[in-house]
């Protein structure tokens, strides 16, 4: 049986020229950047021009650019770091229920530790974000820190950031962005976007996992998390990973000269698999912002009677089994009980929530891939349903 991915919102392949990029840096090249003889200055010279590479990509300055080792530790930095440099004045952070784990988790953290006060923005039941309930919430000389991701990972949703940066920057806020799933399939311009800080993460966008980055704009105060020298210009310390750091570079630059030809064909994948689905008589409900959403994302809930006890992965293993991989949400939380945050935020309950699945799709993806996926799912729902 050929087997067919589909959850390139968790994690995509790596892409074969990006694999060629890098070789040379994992045994030729192997010095360490932080060294002064030329082993080291070599791959001294390859980091830099990584990062003079990607910051010139989203419109920043390499002095504002750091690597990290995933989106979730950037996410991290932001986080911690703005709210570290600032103890001892009240602070407020504004975020929303749909955003991913590595900002929730991280806000409920500070707040138990800290005592921050945290905030979340209203939206409705396709997780639109409710701005004017943004401004409510805000509170004069308290808010230090508004953050809403650029796109939802499950959903697919693109918010509106430009306009929640204006918000922010009216209120003397520092504005972070979790553009994780957006980086890749939308252009990131930290200007014309207007945010402080925003994270991104190589594998989402067909580089390796375990290398990420963070942008900081000038004259924001943060506070490093990691500490043990002097890499990252004093932000984190952790001997550089160069030939994932270039991978990154790469594969982002890459990802932003292909945009329109990416998202059209991402676009005509997600076609033909629901009409597939439609054509094979397969009831479902579209989740999420069907106008304002990122194409390679749908969201679908399945009209699973409650009487079939559908429990944590049954679906998406049913699914497996029939040689199509996707997901429940977040691959950050699979594998637990839970069913996923975001579709709960939404209104739905624990069996429609189990009863939905993510299906992404990718550049490597064929429209055949897509109408045969669409097929297997309808023998697999016809057994449920």
């Amino acid at each position: 049986m050929n087997r067919i991915y589909l959850d390139n919102a968790s994690t995509t392949p790596v892409a074969p020229e990006i694999i060629n990029e890098i070789k040379p840096f994992l045994d030729e090249h192997f010095g360490n950047a932080s060294s002064i003889h030329s082993f080291g200055q070599q791959t001294r010279n390859a980091l830099e021009l990584a990062r003079e590479e990607l910051a010139k990509e989203i419109g920043a300055k390499p002095s504002e650019v750091f690597f990290t080792s995933s989106g979730t530790e950037a996410d991290n930095l932001a986080l911690k770091g703005v709210v570290l440099a600032t103890l001892g004045k009240p602070i407020q952070i504004i975020t929303s229920k749909l955003e991913h784990k590595a900002v929730l988790e991280t806000v409920e953290w500070l707040q138990r530790k800290f005592g921050v006060a945290v905030d979340f923005v209203a939206h409705d039941e396709r997780g639109r974000l409710d701005l004017d309930d943004l401004k409510r919430k805000i509170r004069p000389n308290e808010t230090r820190l508004i953050s809403i991701m650029h796109a939802n990972n499950e959903l697919g949703n693109i918010n509106p950031i430009k306009e929640i940066a204006a918000i922010a920057k009216s209120y003397n806020a520092i504005f972070h962005t979790d553009a994780v799933q957006s980086a890749g399939k939308l252009k990131l311009n930290v200007d014309e976007l207007g945010v402080d800080v925003m994270a991104i993460s190589g594998h989402k966008f067909h580089a390796p996992k375990g290398i990420g980055a963070i942008y900081i704009r000038t004259g924001v105060q943060m506070e490093s998390l990691l500490h043990g020298g002097t890499h990252e210009r004093n932000r984190r310390a952790s001997t550089e990973n160069v030939a994932f750091s270039v991978a990154l570079a790469k594969a982002f630059k890459r990802s932003q000269q292909n945009l329109q030809q990416t998202n059209l064909h991402a676009q005509s994948l997600q076609k033909a698999f629901l009409d597939a689905l439609s054509e094979n008589d397969v009831p479902f409900r579209l989740n999420g912002d069907l106008e304002n959403k990122l194409p390679h994302i749908v969201n679908l809930s399945f009209p699973i009677s409650a009487k079939q006890k559908l429990a944590g992965d049954v679906l998406l293993l049913a699914l497996d089994a029939a040689g199509i991989a996707v997901s429940s949400g977040s691959a950050c939380t699979s594998g637990t009980a839970k069913p996923s945050h975001v579709l709960l935020a939404l209104g739905k309950t624990e069996h429609e929530a189990r009863a939905s699945v993510r299906v992404s799709f990718s550049k490597f993806n064929t429209m055949e891939q897509a109408s045969e996926a669409a097929g297997r799912f309808a023998n697999v729902l016809k057994r449920l349903l």
